[in-house]
């Protein structure tokens, strides 16, 4: 749907202030926001894509911020994207718990973390608590964890062995599927820097009754999450929250609350409010034309300078 007159004044307002060209840009999500999933595969709409390489081409920073971790976002979208920004990639990566560069070397890309915020020893044994109550409750899980040693890629853990292949064969992000009890399970996750967990509970079998546990999806560190993580990460680079537009499309995005404008991919509710004006967009490919009009700003107050 073209954006309104009214909208594209916001943008150019917005983009017009010299904050925003000295100490802002867009940061975005991924899934959802700027890239789509069909059939298992996930891909950026050419158009997104095009708005995109404008925005590189207009000088504005852009940093993502995902979900993801840094291996999954290098081999998915690092050789793409770089065509777009022919330059190192800033990530915010596992829920804010982790950042830093993704760079070319040669053919291939690295991660260069800046910092990350890993889960204390109090928060693993919560977490295996969790699971505990899980098990004990009849049911099974997927435990999903992300080493701050970004080589490590995913870790994924189920506790029956005969679901190791099947495990694997579903999640092919995963470096390794492995099963065995809940204490060596627990040593792992303390013998290293873990900066994320996902917890996955799984049906054993269909007349089990469903008995609630007070477990949540997502493990980081307290606090941490995907506007910490931004907002530390452009203090890194000397650059505000609030100069800055941010885009997204579900309530995990809570760095929207404090970006300076927000453009809102989708009909999923945020669950939150936002300090600045809302830009709706019904679907990804939408963002296409904003991401132009913030790039036509952006030349034009380069030119200006």
């Amino acid at each position: 749907m073209p954006l309104t007159s009214q909208q594209n004044q916001i943008i150019s307002d917005f983009t017009s202030r010299p904050e925003f060209i000295e100490k802002g840009g867009l940061i975005t999500d991924l899934d959802g926001t700027v890239i789509q999933q069909h059939e298992g595969r996930y891909f950026m709409p050419e158009e997104v894509g095009a708005g995109l390489t404008e925005l590189y081409h207009g000088n504005c920073t852009v940093i993502i911020n995902s979900m993801r971790f840094p291996l999954s976002v290098i081999n998915t979208f690092a050789n793409d994207w770089y065509g777009m920004s022919h330059a190192s990639i800033p990530l915010v990566s596992l829920n804010g718990s982790q950042f830093g560069y993704i760079h070319k070397e040669g053919s291939s890309f690295t991660f260069e973390e800046v910092d990350a915020f890993p889960l204390k020893e109090n928060e693993i044994e919560s977490f295996i608590s969790d699971v505990d109550a899980i098990l004990n409750n009849g049911r099974s899980a997927l435990v999903f964890y992300y080493p701050r040693n970004w080589k490590k890629g995913e870790i994924i853990w189920t506790p029956v062995q005969e679901k190791v292949d099947e495990t694997r064969d579903r999640y092919r992000s995963a470096s390794t599927v492995y099963s065995s009890n809940l204490d060596t399970l627990k040593e792992h996750l303390l013998a290293e820097d873990i900066c994320m967990v996902f917890l996955l509970p799984v049906e054993v079998q269909s007349d089990t009754p469903f008995q609630h546990t007070d477990h949540k999806d997502f493990y980081s560190h307290e606090h941490v999450n995907k506007l910490f993580g931004a907002k530390k990460f452009m203090s890194h680079l000397g650059l505000e929250m609030q100069h800055f537009i941010g885009a997204g499309d579900t309530p995990m995005d809570v760095f929207l609350q404090e970006a300076g404008l927000v453009l809102k991919v989708g009909k999923l509710n945020l669950n939150f409010e936002c300090a600045s004006e809302v830009i709706e967009l019904e679907q990804i490919i939408d963002i296409a034309e904003v991401f132009t009009a913030i790039a036509e700003c952006c030349k034009h107050e380069s030119k200006a300078a």
